[in-house]
């Protein structure tokens, strides 16, 4: 793709025997692309949405996985194994009632907010706080307890510290998924302004639909980001994950 982005028009697409290094490199494909489309603007939105969910995401997944981690309550299990069985429900059965609420109620249509309410939860990434809380030995909280401190101090002071590599890895997979998430975002969004990367550069298919190297250039510019993110965070991702599975 990253090849194919930098082939010039005298470089053959597909040939036999096939030609992988462009023989005239060039970046006019790139420049082709942020020409006839507001691919800032796409990123700058991509940006956004996945910054907004990945916070909310992370604050609401760590606070609704303590309670069922280390708090005792009537139907904690119950709430926990329903909590895990909407795993097993498509994520396209939501959308129709999500489509409803963002347009008939809160009136978000065509906004970001659209895009970043309906994500704001996660029962996968509660499922992982809660095992990286279940690790936490109860001595630590009762001791906790007994001088004193609350429930919130409990889980701001003592608990969220130690348990930072998981949130960082629900942090990674949740920011990862929003960048990548284009078919909530592609009912939602239909003004230009408010597209975000997948959306905007779904585009590129009637702009250039026979020209491949400025379709390959636009992909290239949407993947390159997110792969140089968890190239750099990928050690902490692994470790967190890790921490809360085994937990």
């Amino acid at each position: 793709m990253l090849l194919t982005s930098l082939k010039g028009s005298a470089d053959p697409i597909a040939s036999v025997p096939p030609q992988l290094i462009p023989g005239h490199p060039t970046l006019a494909n790139y420049q082709r692309v942020l020409d006839s489309l507001p691919i800032l603007k796409f990123f700058q939105n991509s940006i956004v949405v996945a910054i907004a969910v990945t916070g909310l995401n992370v604050l609401v997944s760590a606070m609704a996985a303590y309670p069922l981690a280390k708090m005792r309550f009537r139907g904690r299990e119950a709430t926990f194994y329903l909590l895990l069985a909407t795993l097993i429900v498509p994520t396209q059965l939501t959308y129709i009632p999500s489509f409803i609420l963002a347009v008939n109620v809160f009136h978000y249509y065509d906004t970001l907010p659209a895009v970043i309410l309906p994500s704001l939860a996660s029962a996968f990434n509660i499922f992982l706080m809660r095992q990286a809380f279940r690790a936490i030995p109860n001595d630590l909280i009762d001791a906790a307890r007994v001088d004193g401190a609350g429930e919130w101090r409990v889980w701001w002071q003592i608990l969220l510290p130690i348990v930072r590599p998981s949130l960082a890895a629900v942090a990674i997979f949740t920011f990862v998924t929003s960048w990548n998430d284009f078919l909530w975002p592609s009912l939602m969004l239909h003004d230009r302004t408010q597209m975000t990367l997948p959306v905007g550069l779904a585009a590129l298919q009637g702009f250039f639909s026979s020209d491949f190297r400025s379709i390959a250039a636009g992909v290239t510019m949407t993947v390159i980001p997110i792969l140089l993110f968890f190239i750099v965070v990928q050690r902490y991702f692994v470790r967190g994950l890790a921490g809360a599975v085994k937990g």
